[in-house]
């Protein structure tokens, strides 16, 4: 009796290939990117593919795990540079516009705000930027806390009580602190997203009037 024996397998073919990001390794590797396609195969010999691919994936060259093509997509420290950037931007025009609450600016501020944005950033702030930042937070409207409203997700607990923190001092350091700077300062906290007992706690330790109306 004779026996005709077929069926299908899979092939695996080399689609591309770059570097990636694997959350396996935990950094970046070189990947190939796979495509997967069911050939016909008589006598367990292949002989034409059955159609198109039906499936890829991405195999990491390091560890050889194997993942869904979006996990090219994945670049946590292009992210972490993007929110990094934005951060920056975010935290000077706020130390500025925070200055600017009651209406002027002087030196004590300014040298406030660098430190302020020297602690906040881990860098200092570029001399040459002082000017052209005061202008560019003048001709702004945006209220203060719209800046930080992008990026307060992305802060921990720490990070947005040291921006809190440093705008209060940047307030203080003409020596006085008007209505409007309060004003400021506690639509900043509602923006950093703190509860209302965790902020009004921190203006009470800096002699701050505390939040009484509820969130907007």
């Amino acid at each position: 009796m004779f026996f005709i024996v077929w069926g299908s397998r899979g092939r695996n073919k080399e689609i591309g290939a770059g570097e990636f990001y694997c959350p396996d390794c935990g950094d970046y590797r070189a990947y190939k990117k796979i495509a997967v396609t069911r050939w016909f195969t008589l006598y367990w010999i292949p002989l034409f593919p059955m159609g198109k691919p039906v499936g890829e994936y991405v195999e990491c060259g390091a560890c050889k795990s194997t993942f869904n093509e979006r996990v090219l997509e994945m670049d946590p420290k292009a992210a972490a540079e993007k929110f990094e950037a934005a951060f920056s931007i975010a935290a000077k025009r706020v130390m500025f516009k925070m200055a600017l609450a009651d209406g002027e600016i002087d030196q004590s501020e300014i040298d406030t705000i660098t430190q302020a944005f020297a602690n906040i950033a881990k860098r200092e702030i570029d001399p040459a930027d002082i000017a052209a930042e005061l202008e560019a937070a003048k001709s702004d409207t945006r209220p203060v806390a719209e800046y930080l409203r992008g990026v307060a997700a992305g802060m921990n607990d720490t990070g947005k009580e040291l921006v809190l923190r440093s705008a209060i001092a940047v307030a203080k350091a003409d020596g006085h602190i008007d209505d409007t700077e309060v004003v400021e300062m506690h639509e900043l906290a509602f923006a950093l997203d703190f509860p209302k007992a965790y902020a009004n706690g921190i203006f009470m330790e800096e002699g701050i009037q505390p939040i009484t109306k509820q969130r907007g």
